[in-house]
């Protein structure tokens, strides 16, 4: 984005996730005007029941509809945009499921509104709501609950391995400082904590990657979901509490 302030040009630059979450924002918002619209169009026909009102509820449940997909569309490309901003280096988890669970879907979303933009009367769209209402069902909802389920988990092995190299670092600061007395036994204890912490956000870790080996290839459950990313969230909780020991070592140093 270019902003033109007293003459100067500033340039803005925004990555893809920022983007595909102003795109979501926007499609977001269009959803619920073209929803107002439709509401609205579908009350006056039910009422008057004539042929303008009739035209015109088909004109705004085709919108509304074609925006549906759009809304679908633009979460699936946010969800694939996060996926891409993750760090995957320490982890084993099978990116290439992400991208094509993405791709999947949006190329169902796109070919359903090519029909639903070739509708021509209004008793074609109920067939088409229904027919979309059914693949999210089915298929959408618990392979997008696959993708964020496998996303917590990177998140939580991307900030463990953080963790495990920050502390590398604070520890070797503190033996080359190497001072005796009370500050062998700062450094006892701020190890025995650091290692309390590693510990524990690891078994929360391990447990959410083996709640997630239990779901199915490329679908996870609404519950399967929630419990690993329970698991995966006491994890990021565990390495929160070290935040207040790395600044206090780096304050001694």
């Amino acid at each position: 984005m270019t902003f033109s302030i007293f003459n100067f040009q500033f340039s803005i630059a925004i990555t893809p996730l920022d983007q595909a979450q102003e795109d979501y924002t926007f499609q977001f918002t269009k959803y619920r005007e073209e929803q107002s619209k439709y509401i609205t169009a579908r009350s006056s026909y039910l009422t008057f029941n004539t042929a303008v009102s009739k035209s015109e509820a088909f004109l705004a449940t085709k919108d509304y509809l074609g925006q549906i997909d759009n809304l679908y569309t633009s979460y699936i490309l946010l969800v694939n945009e996060h996926a891409n901003s993750l760090n995957w280096t320490n982890s084993t988890l099978p990116k290439d499921l992400v991208s094509k669970i993405a791709g999947e879907q949006t190329s169902y979303l796109k070919d359903h509104q090519e029909k639903v933009s070739q509708s021509t009367t209004l008793e074609e769209l109920p067939v088409l709501a229904a027919e979309l209402k059914k693949y999210v069902d089915t298929n959408l909802a618990e392979k997008i609950n696959k993708t964020l389920a496998i996303l917590e988990i990177v998140e939580t092995e991307s900030a463990l391995s953080d963790f495990n190299e920050l502390t590398a670092i604070l520890d070797q600061a503190m033996t080359s400082k190497n001072q005796p007395g009370a500050s062998q036994s700062f450094y006892a204890n701020w190890t025995s904590e650091i290692s309390d912490i590693r510990t524990k956000a690891e078994a929360f870790k391990d447990q959410a990657k083996a709640q997630l080996a239990k779901t199915e290839e490329e679908t996870a459950s609404e519950r399967e979901l929630s419990s690993i990313s329970y698991s995966a969230q006491q994890a990021k909780k565990e390495l929160q509490r070290s935040k207040p020991l790395f600044e206090e070592v780096i304050k001694s140093l």
